[in-house]
């Protein structure tokens, strides 16, 4: 496990304050899970979708009781029996990226098995941990069709989910949270692909070519705590392999495993591209080290 969290808070307590997440929505503590979150906070999910933004003022005038976080958990967490596995954590810092599948009881007769991958930005807010940042890598339209192949009770399903939304969020928000259909899809899954199969053949010219600048960049590796340009790990002569590969919105995250000698590592890659050409902005990798 990453030990990258500053003095204040060690890995395994940045751990624990995510843990308290997932146990909220469990025990249904629409308060408690609400609370977990910052002054100023962005709840993405699924990334792709319009994300929800918790503003100060609300904070001030509502308690947050009404604001956005609250029509959110009222929307997607209030009516559902939610559990999650996970898999892996890998932390850098003050950011926990966790690899998961979530079960949603939707009804006695609709459940569906969502994989994700689920990244935590937490912020001090005097002198304590807060969620800064919620961003839930998920794939919207495989959900959908998990819904769909139920039948008939999803009809039930259905509706009651289209009618809280218009509710909550309104038809904006509605619309918003459809916008998680469209994004780059299989086609920068294949980018993704391309990416390590460069990579392991050492190939840096076509690598380069993926990227938007056309040049080999650094990559962003929390679980090192630095900036690692990839032109050094190609000369390593690690292999990197991905499973586990979701689209969501302009970002591609997978499970990764990267075998150097007889080091491995495994973790969690996001790839974010760019929508128009699937051009490469910038790749992270969390792993534990």
């Amino acid at each position: 496990m990453s030990t990258g969290a500053p003095p204040m808070f060690t890995a395994g307590e940045c751990i624990a304050f995510a843990e308290r997440s997932p146990r909220a929505v469990a025990n249904k503590d629409r308060r408690g899970w609400i609370d977990l979150f910052a002054e100023n906070s962005v709840v993405e999910d699924p990334v792709g979708s319009a994300p929800h933004v918790s503003s100060a003022a609300e904070d001030r005038s509502s308690a947050r009781t009404a604001s956005r976080l609250g029509a959110f958990y009222d929307t997607f967490i209030a009516p559902n029996a939610i559990q999650f596995q996970v898999d892996s954590d890998n932390v850098s810092g003050l950011q926990v990226m966790r690899d998961l599948t979530i079960q949603i009881d939707m009804s006695p007769q609709v459940t569906v098995y969502v994989p994700v991958h689920l990244l935590y930005e937490l912020c001090i807010q005097q002198g304590e941990l807060k969620i800064a940042r919620l961003a839930a890598h998920w794939e919207l339209l495989p959900m959908l069709k998990q819904q769909m192949a139920s039948g008939w009770p999803f009809l039930r399903v259905g509706v009651a989910s289209s009618l809280r939304l218009l509710r909550y969020l309104g038809l904006s928000g509605m619309l918003g949270f459809m916008r998680a259909l469209l994004g780059v899809g299989d086609a920068g899954k294949q980018q993704a692909a391309r990416f390590v199969e460069y990579f392991n053949a050492r190939k840096p010219a076509e690598l380069a070519a993926l990227f938007e600048m056309h040049a080999l960049p650094s990559v962003d590796a929390p679980g090192f705590g630095v900036k690692r340009p990839l032109e050094e790990m190609l000369k390593e002569g690690g292999v990197v392999a991905l499973s586990k590969v979701l689209a969501a919105g302009d970002v591609v995250s997978a499970t990764v495993h990267y075998e150097q000698g007889e080091r491995y590592y495994r973790g969690v890659a996001l790839f974010k591209l760019e929508r128009r050409n699937l051009q490469i902005e910038g790749v992270s990798f969390y792993w534990s080290v």
